[in-house]
């Protein structure tokens, strides 16, 4: 009896182990291998490296828009599946650069073009003699049309090309404050040729006008998700960022787009895009300065509240002790300064009164802004490519349009002034000189309204009559008397520097 129980219980266990493994054989089948052969259910990683001569960097931060990684000492990252994903990209570390194409830095891949999701690779160059001290030029809504109005945006990055070379601005890259076409997505082929020549980086952000949209559709949230995708097919990913030596840069997408025939829109950041950013923040030292780009200011000069949910993104940027904003949008140039810690440059558009006349409608002469970085420490100055050693206009008392400030007041708009500047003028041939008294409320600049006229006026420009001049918190006025013979303006930015003409009355 003992020998059959024995027999009976060595079946029993042979069977069940047989059991188990058949079981264990038709599991492993069944379930996706990760690198297998499993068909659309196999899930891999997105993986690869960032490099420079063949050799890995370390410590780079790559993303693909909601997950994020940071390379290794072989420069390998490795991020998990994301359906939602459309491109790699990287915060490009200090003191390397990117290559670009067609002016725009290809920091970020195309998920639909790679074949081998293993090796999703980025080779950076080292930068020759670092980037503790860089440049950046901003450059406000090109807003072209056609190929004439590039023609008009051409002489202006002529003179940047020149000015590069002439003053050895270098590394030096551009950012474009979005709105680089006019509701004319055709046009963003021909814009980059012109940009290229300038044959420096050039990082763009989306503006309202690059949104494409159609007005016999219904204005829609949904909207927005879709708007922007022959921007991103030019220029990827509409919010990353870089950095240059101790500056982090953060580019990020404000217009929420809905469409419809209004062109609804409106002035704020998605909470999918806020945090993203406090994720790559969160890579970010506080000790580090910060360079903010978006399209829509998040403060205007003439409000003291911010616009939309513009105080989440503060919130983020707290602990910062410089932080540098760049928009556009309004046309106008115009620096804020009424949060400690945060200057917001509003610079002037390229086309000014949307190529209309030679000023902006604020009466800003159209240029671009250049930024010198030196460590954490950040200057800045106004440049006009037709009077490029002015930083201001004059106009002297002459009868004038009723809309305009009185006949008997000499006129000072200093395009790029902000409350650290001081604006006087003297009547001795510079023994004494008299503050000048700015118009805090606003005022007209004569040029813009010979252009544009005032608000409400639709008799000009032809065809164009929806523009029109805007009055600006940087115009002074002071009253010579009838017997003086000259007068000399003197203004001083908040870096010391000095420009002063003198006038004959």
């Amino acid at each position: 009896m003992k020998s059959k129980i024995e027999k009976m219980k060595y079946m029993l266990n042979t069977l069940l182990v047989l059991i188990g493994l058949l079981a264990f054989s038709c599991g492993k089948n069944d379930d996706p291998v990760p690198g297998g052969d499993g068909g659309e259910d196999v899930i891999i990683a997105n993986q690869g490296k960032v490099l420079c001569d063949n050799k890995g960097i370390e410590g780079v931060v790559v993303t693909d828009g909601t997950y994020f990684d940071v390379t290794d000492s072989e420069g390998s990252y490795s991020l998990d599946y994301n359906p939602s994903a459309t491109h790699i990209y990287i915060s490009s570390p200090s003191g390397y650069a990117v290559p670009f194409e067609e002016s725009v830095p290809k920091f970020w891949i195309r998920l639909k073009d790679v074949s081998d999701k293993k090796n999703i690779n980025f080779n950076l160059q080292k930068i020759a003699g670092g980037d503790t001290k860089h440049y950046f030029i901003a450059v406000g809504d090109p807003q072209v049309r056609n190929k004439a109005e590039l023609d008009k945006l051409a002489p202006i990055l002529n003179y940047m090309v020149q000015e590069i070379d002439d003053s050895a601005i270098n590394p030096v890259h551009l950012m474009v404050a979005g709105d680089v076409v006019f509701n004319t997505p055709d046009m963003h082929d021909l814009s980059k040729q012109y940009f290229e020549k300038v044959n420096e980086p050039v990082y763009y952000t989306i503006g309202n006008h690059d949104h494409v949209f159609n007005r016999s559709e219904t204005a829609s949230d949904n909207n927005d998700k879709t708007a922007d995708s022959v921007y991103v097919r030019h220029y990827g990913p509409t919010c990353y960022s870089f950095n240059r030596g101790e500056v982090h840069y953060l580019v990020l997408d404000n217009i929420f787009f809905q469409g419809g025939a209004n062109v609804d829109y409106s002035l704020e950041f998605t909470s999918d895009q806020l945090k993203w950013a406090q994720k790559d923040l969160s890579f970010v030292p506080k000790s580090k300065a910060l360079v903010v780009m978006f399209h829509g200011p998040s403060q205007y000069p003439s409000s003291t509240s911010l616009k939309g949910n513009s105080a989440d993104l503060y919130a983020l940027l707290s602990g910062y002790s410089n932080v540098q904003i760049i928009c556009g949008h309004t046309h106008y140039n115009s620096v804020v300064t009424d949060y400690p810690g945060i200057t917001e440059h509003i610079v002037g558009a390229a086309c000014g009164g949307w190529w209309e006349g030679p000023v902006c409608p604020d009466g800003a002469l159209l240029g671009y802004k250049i930024f010198e970085v030196n460590g954490t420490e950040i200057k800045w100055t106004y440049r006009s490519y037709l009077q490029p050693k002015d930083q201001f206009s004059v106009f002297l008392p002459e009868p004038r349009a009723p809309v305009l400030p009185d006949s008997d007041e000499l006129l000072v708009n200093v395009w790029d002034w902000d409350p650290m500047w001081s604006v006087t003028y003297s009547l001795d041939r510079g023994t004494t000189y008299t503050p000048m008294t700015r118009y805090s409320d606003g005022a007209y600049d004569p040029t813009a309204i010979e252009y544009f006229g005032e608000e409400g006026n639709s008799s000009f420009p032809p065809g164009r009559t929806w523009i029109n001049a805007e009055p600006t918190n940087h115009i002074f006025q002071c009253v010579p008397p009838n017997n003086a013979e000259s007068v000399i303006i003197k203004v001083v930015n908040r870096f010391g520097k000095v420009f002063q003409k003198e006038y004959e009355l």
